[in-house]
C-alpha cells in the first residue's frame, strides 16, 4: 500500500546516471542512478505480459474492489488486482533479478534484501520476493498523486495507457510527468528526477526501492482516463512447499 509523505522517457536536468543495455530476449533496460546508492530500472514488458495484465484489470473492474480509501492520491479510482498464478513477480525478476544479463540490478536488489536482514535481526532464513499489493489506477485530467512511497522492500509501476503527450501540456511546468523526489546528496534540498510521459510510454515498466518517494502530477489535455498498475514486492520466509510455476502463454480464467 501507499503511504503518504517520469526512449525513451529523458529524466530532468539534474545529476542522475543513465545507461542502457540490452538484453538476450531483447529488452532494453535503463538504469536510473539517483544519487550514489539509489538505482530504478525502466524497461518495457513482453507484449504477453501487457495481454495478461490487461485481462486482469478487466476482472478487477467487474469484481469492483475500490481501493481509494487505502491509498495515497487525488484519483478517482483504484482497484485491487488478483495475481492468482503469481505471474507478475516471476516475470518481473526473470528481467530485474539477473545477474548474467542485469548484474546491476541483481546486485542492488541482494543489497536492499541483505538491509532487510539487519533490519528486523532475521538470521538463518532463506527470504523470498512475494507480491504483497496490485492495484490499477485510472487517473482523470486534473488528477494527481501527491508526493508518497509504499510499503514492501521493492516496488513497480507499468504505465498501461498514457493518453496525452507531456510537450502538449502546457498548463503545469511539469507537464503530466512522473517522477522520483530525492536529495542531492550534497545538502538537504530535494529535486525531482522526472520521467516524461506520452503513449510510447503504454507498456514500460519502472521498477525502484519501495521507499524510495515519488509522485504523479496532473495531466489537462486528455479527457482519457490515465491507466497505470502498481505494485509492492515484501521477502518473507522461504516456504517448504512453493506453488506450482506457470509459464507463458499469459492466461487465466475469471477467478
Amino acid at each position: 500500500m501507499t503511504t503518504p509523505m517520469s526512449v525513451i522517457p529523458l529524466l530532468s536536468n539534474l545529476k542522475y546516471n543513465v545507461i542502457s543495455h540490452k538484453m538476450p530476449n531483447n529488452i532494453e533496460v535503463e538504469h536510473i542512478q539517483i544519487g550514489k546508492e539509489t538505482l530504478a530500472q525502466l524497461f518495457k514488458l513482453p507484449q504477453q505480459m501487457i495481454d495478461y495484465l490487461w485481462e486482469r484489470i478487466d476482472i478487477a473492474k467487474k469484481k469492483n474492489i475500490n481501493l481509494n480509501e487505502k491509498l495515497a492520491g487525488n484519483i478517482s479510482h483504484m482497484y485491487k488486482l488478483e495475481d492468482p498464478r503469481d505471474l507478475v513477480v516471476q516475470k518481473l525478476y526473470n528481467i530485474v533479478y539477473n545477474s548474467v544479463d542485469n548484474p546491476k540490478m541483481f546486485e542492488f536488489i541482494n543489497m536492499e534484501i541483505r538491509n532487510s536482514y539487519k533490519r528486523f535481526g532475521i538470521t538463518n532464513v532463506i527470504l523470498e520476493p512475494h507480491l504483497d499489493d496490485l492495484w490499477v489506477n485510472f487517473q482523470k485530467k486534473g488528477e494527481f498523486q501527491a508526493i508518497h512511497s509504499h510499503s514492501g522492500t521493492l516496488s513497480f509501476v507499468i504505465w498501461m495507457d498514457i493518453p496525452y503527450h507531456f510537450k502538449d501540456e502546457t498548463k503545469s511546468e511539469q507537464k503530466g510527468n512522473f517522477s522520483f523526489v530525492a536529495s542531492d546528496d550534497r545538502s538537504r534540498r530535494v529535486n525531482d528526477y522526472m520521467i516524461q510521459m506520452s503513449p510510447e510510454m503504454n507498456g514500460y515498466c519502472c521498477f525502484f526501492p519501495s521507499d524510495l518517494p515519488h509522485q504523479v502530477y496532473p495531466f489537462y489535455t486528455s479527457d482519457k482516463d490515465r491507466i497505470s498498475i502498481s505494485g509492492n514486492i515484501s521477502y518473507h520466509p522461504k516456504e517448504s512447499n512453493p506453488p506450482q510455476v506457470y509459464q507463458f502463454p499469459f492466461h487465466t480464467s475469471e477467478t
